[in-house]
Order: structure tokens, then sequence, then C-alpha cells
């Protein structure tokens, strides 16, 4: 993150926490204000459907959003609805883009990068190496993932059964998914983590969802057990 190619910075807003980097050449300091503007427009977006239909913020099951809604809730419920798994699962990586898209089009930019809390959507012009982080188990930051221009827009999204706060019924350490939509990449992360019952199962849910034709990559990693597999290039750290 802290190198030449892109001037990075933070945005916070209670449980909002976005990095955000920009390429150097692109990069203006109304690029901070916008950002956070974008997190508080998306924000009351969702809170505004979420107090008229509560149980899009509490199903742990797919909830079909009413016609009319903004995109953003109907990527999520779209996202929901593909992997089994309640709309919530999708609210980080749906973000995520929906920012990412924002910042490239305001500032004209060749490349930016948003993680919000493990989940990045990303448009590149040359390759960028994403390290899989998995607690404790002695693979963390051993495997990334090395996306070039031609992959993305991408989003590369992280569920985790033993690292973080979110909701998880499973034990990988991380589950890693990338598709081309945030919010499909964040459900199904959520969805095959919570797959993972034992680490003997990581190759069995690592195959299933390669099956699956929007998923460009998968890595699972359970203790010292690791699946993976996809088209982007795969590095040993």
């Amino acid at each position: 993150m802290g190198n030449s190619r892109w001037v990075s910075f933070r945005s916070v807003f209670r449980e909002t926490d976005l990095w955000v980097a920009i390429d150097g050449s692109h990069y203006r300091k109304e690029a901070e204000r916008f950002t956070m503007d974008r997190i508080l427009y998306y924000r009351r977006i969702l809170e505004e459907h979420i107090d008229l239909h509560p149980e899009f913020r509490d199903s742990l099951t797919p909830v079909v959003a009413p016609g009319g809604v903004h995109p953003l809730i109907e990527s999520m419920s779209e996202g929901a609805r593909a992997a089994g798994t309640g709309p919530m699962s999708a609210v980080a990586g749906a973000v995520a883009e929906y920012v990412c898209r924002d910042l490239l089009n305001e500032f004209s930019a060749d490349e930016v990068i948003i993680e919000n809390g493990g989940d990045i959507f990303m448009k590149l012009v040359a390759p960028a190496t994403v390290a899989v982080y998995a607690g404790s188990s002695p693979l963390s930051e051993k495997i990334a993932l090395q996306p070039g221009s031609a992959d993305t827009p991408l989003s590369l999204c992280c569920s985790s059964g033993t690292v973080g706060h979110s909701l998880s019924f499973g034990m990988a350490d991380a589950c890693m998914i990338a598709c081309h939509d945030g919010a499909l990449a964040d459900a199904y992360a959520t969805a095959f983590c919570n797959s993972v019952k034992n680490a003997d199962m990581v190759h069995e849910i690592t195959e299933n969802a390669l099956k699956i034709p929007e998923i460009l990559s998968v890595v699972i990693i359970a203790n010292d057990k690791v699946g993976l597999g996809g088209s982007i290039e795969i590095k040993v750290v």
C-alpha cells in the first residue's frame, strides 16, 4: 500500500472503514472529501431501506428487494440470492465497488483500489499482489493473487471464521473469492466460508466454488490446508 504507485488514505464513519488508493497522477485532495460524501450517501440509502424493511438487515437467508430500489440495494439482494445468504453478507463488497466506480468516474483515475474490512474492489493498469491474511494459520500471508489489468474491474472478498467480528458458521481462517461483481464476491465468500466445517473439507469446498461461472478464483485456508484455483495468477509470497 505504501509506495509511489498510489496515494492512499482512510475514510472512516462508524462501522465503515475504507482504505483508498488512487494512482498518483490523478489523486487530488478533494478525493478524500468526495469519498466521505459517498460513504454517507450509500449509508443513508441502506439505512432508509432497512427502516422500511428491517428483514433486509436481520435475515440470514436471501430477501428479494422490491422494484424501484437503489442499485446498491438491488445488487446486495441479487448477490445474496445467488449465494443463499442474507443481504448484509454482501454489503462491504457492494459499497467497495460503488465507491470505487464513483472515484474512477469523478477523477478520471487510471487505478483505484478500495478495501472495506477485508473486501476489495479494484481497477488496475498493471499487476498488483494481494496476499491472503489467514490469522494464526501457518499459511497466512504466504499465498497471494496477482490480478492484472485484464482481470479488472475486480472484487476480491475474504470471509473468515476465526478472524474479525463478522458472523460466520464455518471454521476457515480465510475464504477469498474473486468475481467481477462486489456484492456477489462478498456473498459467495460468506457462503463458502460457512461451508468449511473442518480442514479436510477445504478441497471439496474449493472445487464446488470453482464450478460457479461468475467465480474467477478461489483461495480457502484452514489451519495448514489450502485449496486454490481459477483464472487469476497465484503467487507464493
